[in-house]
């Protein structure tokens, strides 16, 4: 009897022991899981995610909108003008560089020590893109998830992030409104008579002779609202094209797009102030005689491409009603003013919404 009772407890002691190491290994567990990124790579990520680093601008553009207190800091130092076009509270974020694209900058010692839960890397799904993420990953031994920053999937980016980072209720909001206005331009774009196309020329560089070519990723807003990109995807590695003179005035676009240089609005007005003062050549292009020479609203980001993320959503609707006002019948002003609320979490005055959108409009 005594026997049986021993083993009795013994048993009782081990089933206890069991199943406290079952519930050890569900704890465990339950910290992180398995996802499927938007490149197709199979990543451990955290269950719960507070803090995330951006390994270059299109992510945190993508972030600041759908979760900026998960944002670990800014890729670049924001200019003054950029800064007052972005939510006071984010403004003291740190400054740790890229680590994507040409130009990288960042210390990943300093990263490592800010301990990101994970990494996101916003870019063109490629081999060389996978191949990337899965040697930041390696080196750094935090996950790095992959997201696809091109505009016709910038929806369904906004719903995989949403997912994943616990915030789907906000990512479904901001997904809506892209894909109602991805949508609606593809419908008025299929109703533009061919005697109502324009032919366009996006204008950037220090020269004005530097350019997104149609098929590139920072040209694909000209191309989704109908209007004729002058130049032929024949791209460097960062997919613009460099022209000359003569082949400008071969192609005599109907209407200029003029960047900023380097997408900011500089003191010196950049490519616009190129334009507007141009010399005797650029006078001979059609779209500079008949003063059909425009800025690309860029603050706090580039309307049309720098950087190729969600800052692009609103670069629809104004160029949209730039170029085919009778086609598409928006309000800019309250268009931006909405868009600024919603995404930027910014509220905008009159005043500011009359800086951003100079010599951006019709007169």
């Amino acid at each position: 009897m005594k026997y049986i009772k021993v083993m009795a407890f013994i048993i009782l002691a081990l089933s206890i022991m069991g199943c406290s190491k079952n519930a050890s290994n569900n704890i465990q567990t339950a910290k992180t899981h398995q996802v499927i990124d938007m490149a197709g790579r199979m990543v451990d990520i955290p269950v719960e995610i507070n803090q995330i680093y951006s390994t270059g601008q299109p992510g945190v553009v993508m972030l600041y909108t759908l979760c900026p207190d998960k944002l670990l800091g800014w890729c670049m130092e924001l200019s003054s003008d950029e800064a007052s076009y972005i939510n006071a509270k984010y403004l003291s974020l740190p400054i740790l560089g890229l680590m994507q694209g040409n130009n990288s900058s960042a210390n990943k010692e300093e990263i490592m020590e800010r301990d990101p839960d994970i990494i996101l890397m916003m870019t063109i799904i490629s081999e060389e893109s996978i191949s990337a993420a899965n040697e930041i990953q390696e080196t750094m031994g935090i996950p790095v998830i992959v997201a696809d920053f091109s505009l016709q999937n910038i929806c369904d980016t906004y719903e995989f992030l949403g997912t994943i980072l616990n915030e789907s209720e906000r990512a479904t909001e901001l997904s809506n409104y892209c894909k109602e206005t991805i949508e609606s331009a593809k419908q008025i774009a299929s109703t533009i008579k061919d005697e109502d196309v324009l032919k366009v020329y996006y204008a950037q560089g220090s020269t004005g002779l530097q350019t997104a070519p149609k098929g590139s990723s920072h040209s694909e807003v000209i191309d989704l609202v109908g209007g004729e990109n002058v130049v032929m995807l024949n791209a460097d590695t960062d997919g613009r094209l460099n022209i000359n003179m003569e082949q400008l005035l071969r192609y005599n676009p109907d209407v200029i797009i003029a960047s900023y240089s380097m997408g900011h609005n500089d003191n010196n007005g950049g490519v616009f102030s190129i334009l507007t003062n141009a010399s005797y050549e650029w006078q001979l292009v059609k779209a500079v005689k008949k003063d059909m020479v425009y800025a690309t609203p860029c603050l706090p980001y580039n309307w049309l491409d720098m950087p190729p993320s969600v800052n692009r959503i609103i670069g629809i609707k104004w160029l949209g009603n730039l170029l085919y006002p009778a086609y598409y019948q928006y309000d800019i002003k309250q268009e931006t003013k909405k868009f600024y609320s919603l995404f930027y979490q910014k509220e905008l005055s009159d005043e500011k919404i009359n800086n951003l959108l100079a010599n951006a409009l019709r007169n």
